[in-house]
């Protein structure tokens, strides 16, 4: 019965076997050892140390630590900006906070079909959301038991995103109360260019780009992250509507490159060395996914520039591309190309406050 489990913070042996798990789910072609030592080097990075990072079980109440427990997932805590909606005539007043990032929801075989994920998401938001939030929702104790405890590094959400590879209406499901809304997904649009179908590439001019480098990527983030700010309020002006993004710097953009640097530093005869481009004050980042079985994709994480601009890093793109070898080149909500909407990693969000906001910024950067 779901009253006789609640979701804890993972032991670090309970983490292990979390990791193992997932090693077989998301592996993406690493052993299990090598999975083990990719995840341990990414909890010394910025998106991860300092409590970002926290792995949760759903386990019996009566044997919190068993390493046999029924589901897991792990949150990442992230800067978020956010303008709520406010009466008209009034000015947008920007807020920096935390939201969160929710991934690698797991069930055993041999536990699947009890309703474990469903609750394991649904007990999520009352460790994730912030106190003056919660205090105005009820939790069914008759059904569920004693609320999971709050703990350090979580509580501080004002939202939370996940990115579904389970389709629309799954997490949707997964409210804060018994029938309450979850998880609504925003804007799952992609542009895909086949390297193909891709015809003669714009060559390069020189001086005309600068190529980025880790140091140089962590820079145009930090400006970028500063910028949002302003483009979060002046989108809420303009429109009449509440706004949020997360913010790409402070570790969050590099988890894209991290995530699969392990693969394509060991494995890959080309590895890529730049982490995207810049022409003037814009810029295109990326990284590069190569999964066994599925396309070698070039996967564009974030892009600030004006349409004129964005079409040329993408040339840019599409070139380096070529010269890795790459089968496509990916990128979400740009405006370009002939978009598509996607069937997986669908961007979903859960705001812990009543008002209707829209997701800016809705990029693969902040995607975990």
């Amino acid at each position: 019965m779901l009253s006789e489990v609640s979701l804890y913070v993972a032991t670090p042996e309970q983490t292990i076997i979390v990791r193992k798990r997932n090693a077989a789910q998301w592996g993406m072609g690493l052993t299990v050892d090598e999975f083990l030592d990719r995840e341990a080097k990414g909890d010394e990075e910025e998106f991860a140390r300092d409590g970002k990072l926290i792995t949760w079980v759903l386990a019996p109440r009566n044997d919190s630590t068993t390493l046999d427990f029924f589901c897991s997932c792990r949150t990442f805590k992230r800067k978020i900006v956010l303008c709520r909606p406010l009466q008209p005539g009034v000015e947008p007043v920007l807020e920096e906070c935390y939201g969160y990032g929710v991934s690698s929801l797991f069930t055993p075989p041999e536990y699947r079909n009890k309703g474990y994920g469903k609750h394991t998401m649904t007990l999520l938001h009352w460790v994730l959301a912030r106190d003056e939030y919660l205090a105005t929702q009820e939790f069914p104790e008759a059904e569920w038991g004693q609320r999971p405890a709050r703990v350090k590094g979580a509580g501080e959400g004002w939202l939370s995103g996940l990115w579904s590879d389970a389709g629309p209406t799954i997490y949707a499901k997964c409210g804060v109360s018994i029938g309450g809304k979850g998880w609504v997904v925003k804007d799952p649009i992609s542009t895909v260019w086949k390297m193909d179908e891709v015809g003669d590439i714009i060559p390069e001019i020189e001086g005309e780009v600068t190529w980025l480098d880790n140091k140089l990527a962590e820079e145009v983030w930090n400006k970028d992250a500063e910028q949002i700010k302003d483009d979060v309020v002046q989108q809420a002006r303009k429109v009449k509507k509440g706004q949020f993004s997360f913010l790409p710097n402070e570790g969050v953009g590099f988890y894209q490159w991290s995530r699969f640097e392990y693969h394509f530093s060991r494995y890959v005869e080309r590895p890529p060395e730049y982490y995207g481009v810049q022409i003037g004050e814009g810029f295109a980042t990326w990284t590069c996914e190569y999964r066994p079985g599925l396309p070698r994709t070039l996967v564009v994480t974030r892009v600030r520039a004006d349409k004129k601009t964005a079409e040329r890093l993408i040339q840019y793109a599409l070139g380096y591309a070529r010269r890795l070898g790459m089968d496509q080149v990916e990128a979400w909500n740009l405006g370009l190309g002939a978009e598509v909407v996607r069937d997986g990693h669908l961007p979903a969000v859960k705001t812990y406050f009543d008002e209707e906001v829209e997701w800016m910024a809705n990029e693969r950067f902040c995607w975990c």
